[in-house]
């Protein structure tokens, strides 16, 4: 630095500065779930199944975030869906076993709905598993066992069966689980599995169900460390917020809602992890005012 006065004289001095080592965020920053950002509709006849198992009685391989998954969603049955809170069930972790799961979808949507008038929503985070063929797929309750499957767990097909045997106006089911023996993280369902994963068959769903799976047959379903939830749940959750409307008509379809959901975990999974839909991609799910 050189100094110059009115006169002309000159002074110099030579500074040096050291800038500290910059500390390096190597994780993205996902912005908090607020289900409360956007007013929507009521649904007077809609009903919401919610369960969440993160903790398993028979299986030490957590399904990581998928307790506080069901919690969050059922802020989401609320505000986002529109539906009342005395139409919402939701069982969690160990309130979550075979015996209540069932009754829940035999008896309590059975007495709850309105034959062709009532829409029915399940929310289902935790563990699945396909049996060795592929051809059944299961959601394991928190007593069920990954070697029991057939006498422990929820066989989906049953599970659809018992919720239209009610006659609802519609179904949507949206599954934060995967069937490939695998969990959240990278531990297998059963101790002694095979190194290759199983592989789910592609299966149709009833008339009237349009049903959101968190991935593929063979692929497994993740968490999104950085948020504190699964991969799925999130970006269903924050698309449900306003996200997925990208037509901007106040509204969001099942087939918005995928599209949205799928392009952010196809990209945060890098490839590994596509979710998929089957049923009616028409069908509105969340109405703003």
């Amino acid at each position: 630095i050189t100094a110059t006065d009115t006169k002309g004289n000159k002074d110099s001095k030579m500074l040096l500065l050291e800038r500290k080592n910059i500390q390096q965020n190597l994780s993205q920053a996902f912005t908090s779930l607020n289900p409360s950002s956007t007013q929507v509709r009521t649904n007077d006849n809609a009903v919401a199944l919610i369960i969440g198992v993160s903790d398993y009685k028979r299986t030490s391989a957590k399904a990581i975030y998928a307790d506080k998954d069901a919690r969050t969603f059922y802020d989401y049955a609320l505000l986002k869906l529109g539906i009342s809170e005395e139409n919402i069930k939701e069982l969690i972790n160990e309130n979550a076993d075979e015996t209540e799961m069932l009754l829940a979808a035999q008896t309590w949507l059975t007495r709850s709905v309105k034959q062709d008038q009532t829409d029915v929503y399940v929310f289902f985070a935790g563990h699945g598993l396909a049996s060795e063929d592929g051809q059944s797929m299961y959601l394991l309750p928190y007593d069920g066992s990954p070697e029991l499957l057939d006498r422990t767990a929820i066989l989906r097909d049953e599970l659809f069966s018992d919720i239209a045997s009610a006659n609802p106006r519609s179904v949507t089911v949206f599954l934060d689980t995967c069937y490939s023996g695998s969990n959240r993280g990278s531990e297998m369902l059963i101790a002694d599995a095979r190194p290759i994963l199983l592989k789910a068959k592609d299966t149709s769903v009833p008339e009237g169900f349009t049903v959101f799976t968190a991935a593929a047959g063979d692929e497994t379903a993740k968490s999104l460390q950085e948020a504190k939830h699964g991969l799925f749940s999130y970006f269903l959750m924050k698309g449900m917020e306003g996200d997925a409307d990208t037509n901007g008509d106040k509204q969001i379809t099942a087939g918005e809602l995928h599209t949205y959901v799928k392009t952010n975990v196809v990209q945060q999974s890098s490839g590994t992890q596509t979710p998929e839909l089957q049923g009616d991609e028409n069908r509105v799910l969340v109405r703003f005012q």
